[in-house]
């Protein structure tokens, strides 16, 4: 660790000899700190980017974000498909701009999906469906295209990327069968052909779509008097066989009834047994979509997303209030297990879309767009500019210097100069010397040796000034400097939001989550030697807001056999061994 000359030890273990004690001082930028405004005490601190007063008129709506960060929505305006492209996405951004990507039928949903530069959006024509491409983010596109021999998507659309870049979309048409699902699949860049039908047991009203294994689906059903939230599974390979449908599992937490009083009003004869008013199922249909255009449906519009770091998020509008779920990690999608409910509490008819990239989360309807941090994104603070010149303390000046060391604490330095001439009353201002270096933050170092043939010096630590003041009696001027090291800047930085780390995927082992720990306070990780666990254990980590770094970094230490030290702001690792050679541990005499 640490290297002293034989003629040091010599000198230390004389009995009589007094230690040389030489402190120097040096303005240090630290990383700015977390405003206590800017805490956020839930996974998402969501900003909103768009206007509060944007009129842009609710409707069927998509949402997607291409390699490049930018932003592409699509909308239903009446019979018009409109585009918008937000290429620095941000408050001051014009997101009231729109663009005519075409005509399609009103009241029928749009999609739109992205990958890498890839952008491609989905219509219909009341009689198949149709795509467009974009090969460069959005800013251009090519011309429609028909799918030759697929059904419309009037009850519903959503598509997604595999990793590969294998594309799905899944839609669902009453045009054959109300009943019915239908999936078109891009497999090396060639699309599956034919209707894609998949039979089922219930009228769809919504889709959703995202792929982690197997095309995992979420779509809004209507059974009976209810409109559900169900799950559905299309086969890639992962729990299902490539091709094969699991069929649709209600989700019995989301449900809402419907109401067909307005509909069943105006018809003037009576279908089912004994004449009753049965509602047909254009009755039940007009009421969702009449439900849906008022602000009133229950449940309405669930949204997906995969993020490995974040895993999988679903959307939907319960009563008209977007809520945010997420799958719990370990888990798949066929277990149904999503958990932390969080509401934004904004009026949302349509639900709101959801895209990400690798830094943020986006959600948005056609009048409104919000961003966050993905929750495992968290990135520290930029990094200060470190020490400046140092000064040396004139060694007259100093009547006491007290050191507390202490392990995996804060350690503290505490010295005590003359002021008896005033040489620390104005500290801190000006540059270039001493006296301007003097304020809070600067970099303490502190060497101790002994008078021999020379000067015989080894540094002991490096501390960071906490506090400064002065104590003045009869007789007696004194300046005082208080000291923290890396363990005490480490205690004082407090995360500002939730930050969940490997939730979703092992991205990050033991020792990567300490060196980003680290990095709160500008620190560096290394190691002397470190055990094979703390590069392969992935820790399912939260961290909470308010919680300092050093809590965290010991929880992670917890961990692992092995242990830290520090030198300066520099950590280093170490995996004790009871065969490890004896090593210097330089302590400040009593």
């Amino acid at each position: 660790m640490r290297s002293i000359s034989s003629v040091f030890i010599t000198e230390q273990k004389k009995p009589t000899r007094k230690p040389l004690v030489k402190l120097e001082v040096a303005t240090y930028g630290h990383p700015a700190s977390e405003a206590a405004a800017e805490f956020a005490f839930s996974a998402f601190n969501w900003q909103r980017l768009t206007a509060i007063d944007d009129a842009t008129t609710p409707a069927f709506h998509s949402l997607a974000v291409p390699a490049d960060g930018s932003v592409c929505r699509v909308r239903m305006d009446g019979a018009y498909i409109k585009f918008q492209r937000v290429t620095s996405p941000g408050t001051g951004s014009d997101w009231t701009t729109w663009s005519n990507l075409g005509t399609g039928i009103a009241g029928h949903p749009v999609a739109i999906v992205a990958r890498s530069a890839e952008v491609i959006a989905f219509a219909d024509d009341g009689t198949n469906l149709w795509r467009k491409q974009s090969s460069d983010s959005g800013a251009t596109w090519g011309s429609w295209t028909v799918m030759s021999n697929t059904r419309p998507c009037e009850r519903g659309i959503a598509a997604a990327y595999k990793s590969n870049g294998d594309l799905a979309v899944v839609h669902a048409s009453d045009v054959n069968d109300p009943k019915s699902l239908y999936i078109q699949v891009r497999t090396g860049g060639t699309w599956s052909s034919g209707a894609g039908q998949i039979s089922g047991d219930y009228e769809i009203s919504a889709l959703a779509l995202y792929h982690n294994g197997d095309w995992n689906i979420m779509a809004l059903l209507l059974d009976g008097d209810y409109i559900r939230l169900a799950r559905g599974v299309y086969g890639d390979g992962h729990s299902y066989a490539a091709g094969v449908f699991s069929g649709w599992e209600i989700i019995n937490s989301y449900r809402a009834r419907v109401t067909f009083s307005a509909q069943l009003h105006l018809r003037q004869f009576r279908t089912g047994r004994s004449g009753r008013y049965t509602p047909t199922y254009y009755e039940r249909v007009s009421a969702v979509n009449e439900m849906r255009a008022v602000d009133n449906l229950g449940v309405d519009d669930p949204f997906l997303v995969y993020e490995s770091t974040m895993g999988a998020l679903m959307s939907f509008a319960k009563d008209n209030k977007p809520w945010f779920y997420r799958l719990r990690p370990g888990t798949d999608f066929k277990d149904s297990d999503w958990y932390r409910a969080l509401p934004l509490d904004v009026t949302s008819t349509y639900g709101l879309a959801l895209s990400c990239d690798s830094t943020y989360l986006y959600a948005a309807a056609p009048n409104q767009v919000w961003r966050t941090e993905l929750p495992g994104s968290w990135t520290p603070p930029s990094a200060g500019s470190g020490a400046g010149q140092s000064y040396a303390l004139p060694a007259a000046h100093v009547l006491h210097v007290r050191e507390k060391v202490e392990a995996f604490a804060t350690s503290s330095l505490d010295i005590t100069l003359d002021n008896a001439k005033g040489s620390y009353e104005n500290i801190g201002s000006g540059s270039g010397s001493l006296v301007a270096s003097l304020k809070r933050g600067s970099q303490v170092t502190l060497s101790i040796g002994y008078r021999a043939s020379s000067n015989l010096l080894s540094e002991a630590g490096r501390y960071y000034i906490e506090k400064l003041g002065y104590s003045r009696r009869p007789g007696e001027s004194l300046f005082i400097i208080r000291c923290i090291d890396a363990w005490g800047l480490l205690e004082k930085y407090s995360f500002s939001r939730m930050v969940e780390w490997n939730s979703g995927a092992d991205t990050y082992a033991v020792y990567d989550l300490i060196g980003l720990v680290l990095q709160a306070v500008s620190g560096s990780l290394s190691y002397k030697s470190r055990s094979s666990y703390i590069t392969s254990i992935y820790p399912r980590l939260t961290v909470h807001p308010g919680e300092n770094s050093a809590a965290v970094l010991r929880k992670l230490l917890s961990f692992v056999p092995d242990v830290i030290f520090f030198v300066g702001l520099t950590g280093y690792i170490v995996y004790p061994q009871a065969t490890d050679s004896p090593t210097y541990w330089l302590r400040f005499p009593r």
